[in-house]
């Protein structure tokens, strides 16, 4: 007979609090770039307030998959038990695919400073959103989007080193979903909870920490303008 799959208390408490953190820096940084929008002049508001949104759609999906942790397993004794419902992992697929193009959108129109950009922004834009389209049905495509992005910003565009810590961040992120938590051994719970977290992981590196980074250019940009 085969043995259901139990969690520890220590692994349970452990990959919820991931959830939950995930869940709440991406509204905190949401509300940070929407309320840091309204004070600034407009040519410096709209990637803030695209960010915002796209975060604040990342965020509805992030909760939706903690309420499918919650939900597939209950507590029996002292562990775990799983109870037949299914990790919704689909929700922060979504959630990626909703922030990371914004975001990466968002940092490339900071880099405008010529109206002839322009035809790169909208070439830029269509890739982002074949990127968002994609990225729910095979990571290799948004891999080469993200490339191909990188390649097009990189080459057209005049870049800032928010910019580039930026998208270093998303191919970290992207570096870490390659990580395989079964080489740390643990056993199949060990790897359930180590592979939750490292997803977590991935989606601070992927959204959060772009985000930030995304208002520190805005900051300093719109700084230099009202300076010059």
């Amino acid at each position: 007979m085969e043995t259901l799959l139990t969690l520890s208390l220590g692994e349970y408490s452990g990959v919820e609090i991931a959830l939950r953190l995930t869940v709440a820096l991406i509204v905190m940084t949401a509300l940070i770039l929407a309320l840091t929008a309204s004070s600034l002049p407009a040519k410096f508001q709209f990637p803030l307030f695209l960010s915002a949104v796209a975060l604040g759609g990342a965020a509805w999906f992030e909760v939706a998959l903690w309420q499918s942790w919650k939900e597939a397993f209950e507590l029996a004794g002292t562990s775990y038990c799983v109870t037949g419902q299914l990790i919704a992992d689909e929700n922060r697929i979504i959630a990626w695919s909703l922030g990371v193009p914004a975001i990466l959108f968002s940092s490339a129109l900071l880099q405008i400073q010529t109206a002839n950009k322009s035809r790169t922004i909208i070439w830029l834009g269509l890739i982002l959103l074949f990127m968002a389209l994609v990225a729910p049905f095979s990571s290799r495509a948004a891999l080469i989007t993200f490339i191909l992005s990188w390649a097009i910003v990189q080459k057209r565009l005049s870049i800032h080193l928010e910019t580039k810590l930026l998208w270093g961040s998303i191919l970290i992120g992207i570096g870490v979903l390659n990580l395989h938590p079964s080489s740390l051994g643990g056993g199949p719970s060990g790897e359930l909870a180590r592979g939750e977290i490292l997803r977590s992981l991935i989606d601070i590196l992927s959204l959060v920490i772009p985000a930030l980074l995304l208002l520190i250019g805005v900051l300093r940009i719109s700084r230099k303008d009202s300076q010059g």
